[in-house]
């Protein structure tokens, strides 16, 4: 039964194949040693702290008078503040399990089960203790007990993506969990354990604020007397936690150059069992795979808001897949062979953009390594999908379980595939249209002209022809001529911040921006290109409006793009008047943060504004019902529209001390979310625009 569904594996594979490098050996030493460090320098810290605070106990106060005895509480709280902090990781600790998954009973799968254990057979690796599905595009190996593995041999868990499972072919498959085998068989995976250990008490102790700082901020706010030990015990927290946070820095160094040779290793293990092409091939489909599940999820979601319920949301992704199969065969096409064999799939040090891959090495470097050797392998192309038996019942209790995360509710109508389908192509419709214009409308807003402008440019055009909208085209070319330049140097900014091309700076208008003024560099680039989208294409919006509303006139559809324009204006305001919003009540936040300790009376203030903000907000959103609506994609009143920017359609204030009871995060949360919407919408927007904009076009050469 294995060999049915087993991959063949290469004919020819050299011994030596998957034995550590003297590189590997060596990272593994510096991460041990620098394990070693951290923990002896820790346990020095604590005994240090734990003996202070028997000192403040058990030391002869001397003659007993009102000042002795403050001296002797203070020492004896501040030297209990001291060792508390030190080990108040502890009553954190959990065992995290992701509520996302679906155990796979070996009785019920025995093809999987089977198909895995072929695979640890191969690989020499020990089998797992379970084996979980989850819905996304990834497949990892945890311990079922990170913290009880520090000290007890406690066997491994594996979990396989169900995305992942939709975009790979079987020996990609095969290949990726040989990949993860590979990880549960290397030792050194021991030394993750304890590094992401050592990172959990050190990120407490450096970055988590808790109920232990609240105390200390209460009792530096009391009386002198009382607080004189809280004020000695600050600066002394803030030397510990800057020390702690070199060997945090360390620490992750020494351990990101481990896991880089770690999955090196891994990827050869991989080789190993299914051929140098597979592992890449896996690679290279993982990020084309993450978009339409991501795409799928996002556009489930939108429709369940609807009441859009469908039992299987893989049947839809499979669909996605499907759509862009075309696409990505000729890309794979279009590949340059490799002289070592095979194609050529990664040219440039680009990361993966899916999450489980996003911190691995660059591409090229892992086809590089796993082409040297290159190992010839027959490929399987079957889907990973016959090694489970009950699969659409699988995947319909992977959809109810997703809804119940992301909607936190059961749906009570199902409907067909068909139905999601309609929605996912309602959503999109329009989108292509945006290539014919430079994709201009992506990153800014279409400045819609005020009514007497637009009179204006409409009389200087004779008669609307394909004459005027080539030369609106060509002059649209050349005003994203600058802005495809400074996006260009944003894209190599962000490689040279994630390390993954050898440039170490770029330079823009005669400067040159270096690793330690990248984000300068950067955050210049972006206020460029907001600069040049506001003062360089105001011209071309109003000649671009006025042509297709001139035309519109001609062919009698001059009213419907007129609303179209008005209500797109109104959107945008909206969108404008959120995002300023949200800036302003962050630039409060860090003003006031930055002039020190913050009183009562401006945090009351400021709960104030941000209130009245809110309330504002609402106003504006009412504003909307004053619009002669003109019916949108999967958006077919203002009722709906409202509710598509905002839950409920109205910002929900929070009550009380926002500041103190989690509030303000909530109603901060609230506007990221509506901006996201306001995203969308805008897009949906420019889509219709540009969809009557295209009849007219039609009408105008027939």
């Amino acid at each position: 039964m294995t060999n049915m569904y087993y991959p063949t594996s290469p004919i020819t594979v050299p011994k030596k194949l998957t034995g550590l490098t003297s590189s590997y050996q060596l990272r593994s030493f510096l991460a041990i040693i620098a394990i070693i460090l951290f923990f002896a320098l820790y346990v020095a810290m604590v005994v240090a702290l734990g003996y202070l605070f028997y000192h403040a106990v058990v030391y002869d106060m001397g003659p007993i008078n009102k000042l002795t005895i403050l001296m002797k509480v203070g020492a004896i709280a501040g030297a209990a503040m001291l060792f508390v902090f030190t080990l108040k990781f502890i009553f954190k600790l959990k065992n995290h399990k992701p509520n996302n998954r679906i155990m796979m009973a070996k009785d019920e799968n025995p093809v999987l089960w089977n198909f895995i254990e072929q695979i640890c057979i191969e690989t020499g690796a020990p089998r797992p203790k379970n084996i979980y599905v989850d819905p996304d595009v990834n497949a990892y190996v945890a311990y079922s007990n990170m913290w009880l593995s520090l000290f007890l041999p406690v066997r491994k868990e594996l979990t396989i993506g169900m995305g992942l499972t939709d975009c790979l072919n079987l020996s990609e498959f095969k290949a990726v969990i040989s990949h993860e085998f590979g990880h549960f068989a290397q030792r050194s995976m021991k030394i993750g354990s304890y590094i992401i250990s050592a990172n959990t008490i050190i990120h407490d102790m450096i970055f988590e604020r808790d109920k232990w700082d609240d105390i200390l901020d209460q009792w530096r706010a009391s009386d002198i007397r009382l607080s004189a030990a809280a004020w000695i015990v600050t600066p002394m927290i803030w030397v510990i936690r800057q020390m702690l946070n070199l060997f945090y820095q360390f620490l992750n160094v020494m351990y990101s150059s481990l896991s880089r040779e770690m999955e090196f290793n891994a990827d050869k293990v991989a080789v190993k069992t299914s051929g140098s092409d597979a592992i890449i091939s896996a690679l290279w489909k993982l990020d084309a795979g993450s978009a339409a599940w991501n795409g799928t999820v996002n556009y489930g979601i939108l429709a369940a808001k609807k009441n859009v319920f469908v039992k299987n949301l893989y049947a839809n992704n499979a669909l996605a897949i499907q759509r862009d199969a075309t696409e990505q065969k000729n890309c794979l096409n279009e590949l340059p062979e490799d002289t070592r064999g095979g194609k050529r799939y990664f040219s440039g040090s680009e990361h993966s953009k899916t999450g489980m891959y996003a911190s691995h090495p660059p591409n090229d470097k892992r086809e590089d390594s796993a082409k040297i050797p290159y190992i010839f392998c027959d490929i399987d192309e079957r889907s990973p999908w016959i090694l489970f038996g009950q699969k659409e019942e699988l995947q319909k209790e992977m959809t109810l379980l997703l809804y119940h995360m992301y909607l936190d509710k059961k749906p009570g109508e199902w409907e067909d595939t068909e139905v999601l389908e309609h929605f996912i192509k309602s959503e999109t419709q329009g989108a292509d249209l945006a290539k014919e214009y430079e994709n201009t409308f992506s990153n800014r807003f279409l400045q819609i002209p005020n009514e007497q402008k637009l009179t204006e440019e409409i009389q200087k055009i004779d008669v609307p022809n394909s004459v005027n909208l080539n030369t609106l085209k060509s002059e649209l070319k050349k005003l994203m001529k600058p802005i495809n330049e400074i996006e260009s140097l944003m894209v190599k900014a962000q490689e040279i911040a994630q390390g993954t091309t050898k440039e170490k700076s770029f330079s823009f208008k005669g400067v040159e921006y270096t690793k330690k003024t990248l984000e300068n560099g950067y955050n210049f680039l972006l206020n460029k290109r907001e600069e040049h989208f506001n003062q360089s294409f105001e011209t071309w919006d109003t000649s671009f409006c006025a042509f297709f509303l001139s035309l519109a006139r001609d062919k009698g559809d001059g009213q419907e793009l007129k609303s179209l324009y008005h209500q797109h204006k109104v959107l945008s305001f909206l969108y404008r008047s959120i995002t300023g919003t949200k800036n302003t009540v962050y630039n409060r936040v860090v003003e006031l943060q930055s002039n020190g300790e913050i009183t009562k009376e401006q945090l009351h203030s400021l709960t104030a504004s941000v209130k009245q903000s809110f309330d504002k907000l609402n106003e504006e959103l009412n504003e909307l019902d004053k619009l002669n609506f003109v019916k949108m994609p999967n958006i077919a009143s203002v009722e709906e529209l409202k509710e598509a920017l905002v839950e409920n359609g109205q910002f929900k204030k929070e009550h009380g001390l926002i500041f103190e009871n989690g509030g303000f995060q909530k109603m901060m949360e609230q506007l990221e979310t509506t901006i996201y919407n306001c995203q969308r919408i805008d897009q949906k927007s420019i889509n219709c625009i540009l969809i009557l904009h295209k009849k007219l076009e039609l009408s105008m050469e027939a």
